[in-house]
């Protein structure tokens, strides 16, 4: 069954174009998220006034924060101790947010934080439509906190991100976020993560974050260690994903990315970072950019006449296997260094093969210095990379079936360690219906 949205003729053959854009209508989040055994759950509606937090007098929009300061001055809010819930029930909130410069500080956010075992959760309540619209202010909806789970909104952002958070264990799911061009070369984001440790985006829809650069992107990430990104679908944004600033050991997997200007940036501002990429489909290259070391780029497949590179050197140490690159028979470069000539050594890549190509690979090095060099796949291979990666004549040589995207038996056993290259399922990530508030995908975050 094709999957909806995608049109698999274009899909193969209009290379770095992405899937047709998707309407952006709200759907209705329909998983049950049960608040931590003992925690109370409140309630809150709509409505103009306030009220006690119960089933039968939800609190209304008065128990929001009064966004005439800083501080929290919010009932609903500051009721919340670790192991409640909030939830939202059906209906539009417009939420005038704190004016001035405030992109650190979530307008919806917790007095106190969690804890590893009794989370606070603010939520879309189950089987019910939320939509938080921006209406004025210079605040993110929602953010902050330790140990805190938002689920289940449909978000109308404004000019800085919909949700902005840091600290440790956070979470954002099930989300549908939908941005805005703002006319900036700064910071604009649909999530933005920052000095983040442990927390986890999944099942989000991610659109129309854009401006006048890559810092308009669907996901950025400062100085973040150990998040997982998974099960989203980012498109249609400058940047789909940006990991800007010394993340280290942070996940990216299973995720549809497509038709944003660029697909994942890794440019780097701080000290060395470290990705790990596998298991997505991406429509155009991964772009590491400078001092990432040690990055994984496994099991993708790729839409793109690029694999993978960078173009400001200190690109080390990179292992990129088993990924599928559909360029509709274009030349193909498949690893680049532009600021750093070939060195006889493993300094640019640790390890690359078993990966397919529908064109004819290239390497790239030191393209900005007095003494470039290109090589080719025979080339590549006399220097122990690439030994047992194929170039098919099309897509058609590698899928046995189109309509679930099922690799060739010879192929499916290839691959380093027995694992077949590209994504286990590749028509599952095609999916559109396992993203967003309603998302079908997996709960758990099992790899």
């Amino acid at each position: 069954m094709n999957p909806a949205g995608v049109n698999r003729r274009g899909f193969l053959k209009a290379v770095g174009a992405g899937a047709a854009a998707v309407a952006m209508v709200p759907r209705v989040w329909a998983a049950e998220a049960p608040h931590a055994p003992g925690g109370k759950e409140y309630f809150i509606a709509p409505k103009a006034g306030s009220g006690a937090g119960t089933a039968a007098d939800p609190f209304g929009l008065a128990d929001l924060p009064d966004n005439s300061s800083d501080q929290l001055r919010s009932k609903a809010l500051e009721a919340l101790q670790p192991g409640d819930t909030l939830s939202f029930r059906q209906g539009d909130y417009r939420l005038a947010t704190l004016e001035g410069k405030y992109y650190w500080l979530g307008y919806i956010r917790t007095a106190r934080p969690g804890l590893p075992d009794r989370r606070i959760t603010i939520r879309a309540h189950p089987a019910e439509t939320v939509r938080l619209i921006h209406a004025g202010g210079g605040q993110p909806m929602f953010g902050g906190g330790q140990y805190v789970t938002f689920e289940g909104f449909f978000v109308e952002a404004g000019p800085n991100a919909a949700a902005r958070i840091g600290g440790t264990g956070m979470e954002i799911a099930y989300c549908q976020i939908k941005g805005q061009f703002i006319d900036t070369t700064d910071n604009h984001d649909g999530i933005r993560i920052e000095k983040c440790e442990g927390c986890r985006i999944h099942h989000c829809d991610i659109s129309g974050v854009q401006g006048k650069s890559s810092n308009s992107a669907g996901i950025k990430l400062y100085t973040t260690s150990n998040a997982i990104i998974e099960d989203n679908y980012i498109h249609d944004n400058y940047t789909g994903i940006f990991d800007k600033d010394s993340g280290i050991n942070n996940t990216y997997r299973r995720n549809y990315i497509t038709a944003n200007r660029l697909q994942f940036d890794g440019r780097i501002q701080g000290k060395i970072a470290r990705f790990i990429i596998h298991d997505n489909v991406i429509g155009g290259q991964v772009s590491l950019h400078c001092g990432t070391d040690g990055c994984e780029i496994r099991n993708n497949l790729l839409r793109s006449d690029t694999l993978a590179g960078g173009w400001a050197g200190g690109v080390l140490n990179n292992s990129i296997f088993n990924n599928i690159v559909i360029s509709g028979g274009k030349p193909i470069l498949a690893f680049y260094d532009h600021r750093v000539v070939w060195g006889g050594d493993k300094a640019n890549l640790q390890y690359m093969d078993q990966n397919l190509y529908d064109g004819p690979p290239a390497y790239s090095f030191g393209q900005y210095s007095a003494t470039p060099s290109r090589f080719t796949l025979a080339e590549i291979r006399e220097k122990g990379f690439e030994r047992n990666s194929q170039v098919l004549a099309g897509a058609a040589a590698i899928f046995e079936d189109e309509k679930n995207w099922r690799l060739r038996p010879a192929l499916a056993k290839a691959g380093k360690d027995g694992a077949a290259p590209g994504p286990a399922n590749i028509a599952e990530v095609l999916d559109l219906g396992r993203y967003g508030p309603s998302g079908r995908g997996r709960k758990a975050g099992a790899g």
